[in-house]
């Protein structure tokens, strides 16, 4: 059975990196555990946990969203189908695996990504 994990991460879009770097490390006491230059994308995580604040300053991307963590994406929404559920956004690729938005009874969005880029494991 699929299960959701925890939250994995929040994201904001930022306007400029450098200080939102220096917001939320020195004003929030994150600790800034990856930067990927060429998405220009930070990820910092909490003193008690590893889920992830991630900023941004990629204007194609969403100015707030959120992720559930999960074994499989792929797998999760194969079985999300066969119980007569909807998924609104198939897999997709991104940095760390793969991504997909699930669709409850109501229609409400759950977002939900694995970390099969990185073996599984937050890096």
């Amino acid at each position: 059975m699929n299960t959701l994990l925890r939250i994995d991460n929040i994201m904001y879009r930022v306007s400029d990196l450098a200080k939102g770097e220096e917001f939320y490390t020195q004003m929030l006491g994150l600790r800034k555990t990856w930067e990927d230059k060429e998405r220009h994308m930070i990820g910092f995580t909490f003193a008690k946990s590893d889920a992830e604040i991630v900023i941004h300053a990629n204007p194609a991307l969403p100015k707030f969203d959120y992720s559930f963590l999960v074994d499989d994406v792929e797998g999760f929404c194969t079985e999300y189908r066969t119980k007569g559920y909807r998924v609104a956004l198939e897999p997709i690729d991104v940095r760390c695996g793969k991504y997909a938005v699930l669709s409850d009874p109501d229609g409400n969005e759950i977002p939900i990504i694995d970390l099969s880029q990185f073996g599984g494991k937050p890096r």
